[in-house]
């Protein structure tokens, strides 16, 4: 597969609820070990203004070797340029070519 950029997914620790049902210790997240993809660009608006600056609107179809991928967020990178954080919407595994298709 020809890759084009890199993803990391965000990895959860800790967290959870203690033997009454109330937050036991808050959750600590860090990034995964960069992994080789081929980032798509379904959608690209950087005109987005508030009043301190400006924000990016995008969208991305990430195809990565076939891998099981239950995770919530990840952070793209794409020759070099940071694309941004982004909340996984969907991840299909294609066994037929042998990927994982993932929607952000």
């Amino acid at each position: 597969m020809r890759t084009n950029g890199t993803l990391r997914y965000e990895m959860l620790n800790g967290g959870g609820l203690n033997e009454w049902g109330e937050v036991a210790d808050t959750a600590q997240s860090a990034w995964s070990a960069p992994i080789p993809c081929s980032i798509k660009t379904n959608s690209d608006t950087r005109k987005g203004k508030y009043e301190d600056g400006e924000f990016r609107q995008a969208s991305f179809l990430i195809l990565v070797e076939v891998i099981s991928f239950p995770h919530a967020r990840v952070k793209l990178e794409r020759h070099g340029e940071e694309l941004g954080e982004y909340r996984v919407l969907s991840s299909e595994p294609l066994t037929t070519v042998g990927r994982t298709e993932i929607m952000v």
